[in-house]
């Protein structure tokens, strides 16, 4: 088998993992999760009543949250809200990043340094400041618009604060492709710039645009864990413990980033909390960057 087959079988079994990934998510969800009854109350032998979280046993493999809902069935309802999110939110990035970069290229080149000037700072910000800047009051938000416009916002502010950065990587790559020979001497024959943009520079940049995509997407799932340290849950929170007693809050959409940040203060009592969603986010963004190696070797 050559190398190149063997990157594209690669692929193929992460893809199929993933989507049957993602389908067990919305059945876990909207099926087998309602029929299961969180572990509420524990008597031990000696006649003592325990309470959640519960450490892993037969009945369940990663143990219980503190609500008492099985660990497991929890992250993979988790995994669709941080997979989609992490690729919708690329998606529009990558969609905002492409045509404002040609806009610029070809009709804004007077001040292009200008605006590489505003968009420098963002490089070295940290994403997750500039979204605790915009976006912490969401109980405001709920309470004005409700939990669904809560989302949008939450990752129309994601996909802002991270177009800057795409933007300017773009520029550079799409600069580099214009002044290539080909693209040089079609401009001289009087190609228009749409042409250029679509059938010379978008072709040749087919590859690389797989991988910057799958940047993007690891960028975006670890932005979700930097807020989920910081208590900022996407989809809002909920109160923690069996009958809202805890005085923390848990991730009401189970993204895997909420789940971290809703753990980091459990690490010592109730490890299995913290470490199993840090394991399942480290899992996927390795998957990721094997995609990344293998769309490399094909290319």
């Amino acid at each position: 088998m050559t190398r190149k087959k063997q990157s594209k079988l690669i692929l193929y079994v992460i893809f199929v993992f993933l989507l049957l990934l993602l389908i067990a998510s919305f059945v876990f969800e909207f099926g087998i999760n309602k029929t299961i009854e969180p572990e509420r109350l524990i008597y031990t032998a000696e006649g003592k009543i325990v309470k959640p979280p519960f450490p892993s046993s037969l009945k369940h493999p990663l143990g219980t949250d503190k609500n008492g809902n099985d660990l497991l069935t929890k992250l993979v309802i988790g995994f669709k809200y941080t997979f989609l999110i992490s690729i919708g939110v690329t998606f529009l990035r990558m969609l905002i990043g492409t045509v404002f970069s040609f806009l610029i290229l070809f009709f804004l080149k007077p001040i292009k340094p200008y605006i590489e000037s505003f968009l420098t700072p963002f490089l070295y910000v940290p994403a997750f400041l500039l979204f605790m800047l915009l976006a912490r009051e969401e109980e405001i938000i709920i309470m004005t618009h409700g939990e669904f416009f809560l989302i949008f916002y939450q990752m129309l502010v994601i996909v802002l604060i991270g177009a800057p950065p795409l933007m300017s990587l773009l520029m550079k790559e799409f600069e580099q492709l214009l002044n290539k020979d080909y693209v040089i001497v079609s401009r001289l024959l009087g190609a228009s710039k749409f042409h250029i943009a679509i059938r010379q520079i978008l072709p040749v940049f087919k590859m690389r645009f797989y991988i910057v995509f799958i940047q993007q997407t690891i960028t975006t799932i670890i932005l979700l864990t930097h807020l989920g340290v910081f208590q900022i849950f996407i989809g809002g929170k909920a109160r923690g413990g069996i009958i809202g007693d805890d005085n923390k809050f848990l991730s009401k959409s189970s993204e895997w980033g909420g789940m971290i940040g809703q753990s980091i203060f459990d690490m010592v009592h109730f490890p299995w909390l913290l470490l199993y969603p840090a394991a399942a986010v480290v899992g996927l963004i390795l998957l990721l960057n094997i995609i990344i190696k293998q769309v490399d070797n094909i290319e």
